[in-house]
């Protein structure tokens, strides 16, 4: 009854030669996607003018930190190199000069960084920087403006070494240094007083300029015109310090504290429409010691905005993080790290500072490894950093470590943190106000100085 059936086999074998068979094709091999990395180091000058640095290398690593290739800065400061890694991880070992201290070693870490990111290091070697591009007029200025009863506060976002009252409309500025690209325009930079009035109510004066040029009395004059508005303060409130961002630059800084029910705000100048205002609170817990040295744990709340009433809500966390001030346990001898228990932080910036020996002097010298990786993982301190053993390794004194655990309200990304930080942004200089990722930025600090 089943001698007309065909076999599955054979039923199988008739389709594939009649061509109506799924015969797989051989796969074809698909190449692997290359990414060029590419990273510029520079040191910039006093006017801001930036030129290659090359005594920065580059150490490719794998996910245990030993290293994969060795690549050294070109004469224009580009490390570059191609790779089918699309995240990967390197330190940069850069020499360092600040002040009148001895040469060190700045190194600086990335865990599973982004391989197609441009990448920027912002170099310090003060003994090589050439201001031959930079016109610099140190000199004082006079500011006039509206009677003042008493003046108790001065600001300008230039470095000046004193300030005294003339008469109540008139300030000096003692000392007031600016530097500009040779025949480049000057800068804007504004010039502000506080005080009170005949009913002792607060007022504040202030202006901009933008015309620095050296003139026969040595002094420059600047009139006033600026009068700052008292805008209310929603109570209660921490102490913060608030300041206006303008194209980078930092105007009218103020230190408002929790008593403090209005500040006063320059809002109506001509450049109020590039204006961010910044604000920062902090709240710094008990400083804590043990055998193995002393810690202070804080918190930071920063918010930047267009409007700034938004920016005066700024309020840092005032519950203590849960971090073992007492033996530090949070990072091993081994080298692993572990602050997941701070949840909420994507990011770690782990910095270290030495006392470490120049190999060739005997002399003492400087150096400091920054690491920048999730809230817990793998040190690259913890394997050997190839052709520096003798000066820095994982048994080396250290004389402080500093964490920063960063949370941006923007994301909880952590490739959104790395990319952010490779472009050359740190810790201290997170001002950019047209980056979302700083508008809305906590952070925990701890800072321990070891015995």
């Amino acid at each position: 009854m089943h001698k007309h059936l065909i076999s599955p086999l054979l039923l199988t074998l008739f389709l594939q030669g009649c061509g109506g068979g799924s015969s797989s094709s051989p796969e074809v091999p698909v190449d692997p996607v290359e990414y060029t990395f590419s990273l510029t180091a520079q040191l910039t000058n006093d006017c801001g003018v930036a030129s290659a640095f090359s005594d920065v290398e580059l150490l490719l690593q794998d996910d245990t930190w030993q290293t994969l290739n060795t690549y050294k800065a070109d004469d224009s400061g580009v490390i570059s190199f191609v790779t089918t890694s699309e995240f990967i991880n390197y330190t940069l070992v850069a020499k360092d000069q600040q002040g009148s201290e001895a040469q060190g070693l700045n190194v600086v870490s990335f865990y599973q960084a982004s391989s197609a990111t441009p990448s920027h290091y912002q170099a310090q070697f003060d003994e090589l920087v050439d201001n031959t591009s930079c016109e610099c007029v140190t000199q004082n200025l006079e500011l006039s403006h509206r009677p003042f009863v008493t003046q108790t506060e001065v600001t300008s976002s230039l470095p000046f070494d004193n300030w005294k009252e003339v008469d109540d409309s008139t300030t000096l500025f003692e000392d007031v240094k600016v530097c500009r690209a040779v025949e480049g325009e000057w800068p804007l930079h504004s010039f502000s007083v506080k005080g009170t009035d005949a009913n002792q109510k607060a007022i504040a004066a202030a202006d901009f300029s933008d015309d620095f040029t050296e003139n026969v009395a040595g002094v420059w004059t600047l009139s006033a015109f600026q009068v700052a508005d008292a805008v209310d303060l929603v109570m209660p409130h921490q102490d913060f310090n608030t300041n206006q961002l303008i194209e980078g630059t930092t105007h009218f800084p103020i230190a408002v504290t929790k008593d403090d029910d209005s500040v006063l705000v320059f809002s109506t100048h001509d450049h109020i429409s590039k204006t961010f205002y910044q604000s920062q609170a902090s709240v710094t817990f008990d400083e804590s010691s043990s055998i193995f040295g002393s810690s202070v744990i804080k918190t930071h709340h920063q918010l930047i905005s267009t409007i700034a009433k938004d920016s005066f809500l700024v309020n840092a966390n005032e519950q203590k993080p849960p971090i073992d001030d007492r033996n530090f346990s949070e990072i091993k001898e081994d080298g692993s790290y572990d602050y997941s228990a701070v949840s909420g932080y994507p990011v770690a910036v782990i910095s270290f500072t030495f006392t470490t020996f120049d190999p060739t002097t005997k002399l003492l010298m400087p150096a400091k490894w920054t690491f920048y990786g999730p809230e817990q993982g793998m040190l690259a301190i913890s394997a050997d950093l190839t052709g520096y053993t003798d000066i820095i390794n994982i048994d080396t004194d250290k004389k402080s470590t500093d964490i920063h655990l960063m949370k941006s309200m923007m994301t909880n990304n952590y490739q959104d943190y790395i990319k952010y930080y490779q472009a050359g942004n740190t810790v201290e200089n997170a001002l950019d106000a047209s980056n979302d990722f700083v508008k809305n930025l906590n952070e925990v600090e701890i800072s321990i100085k070891l015995k």
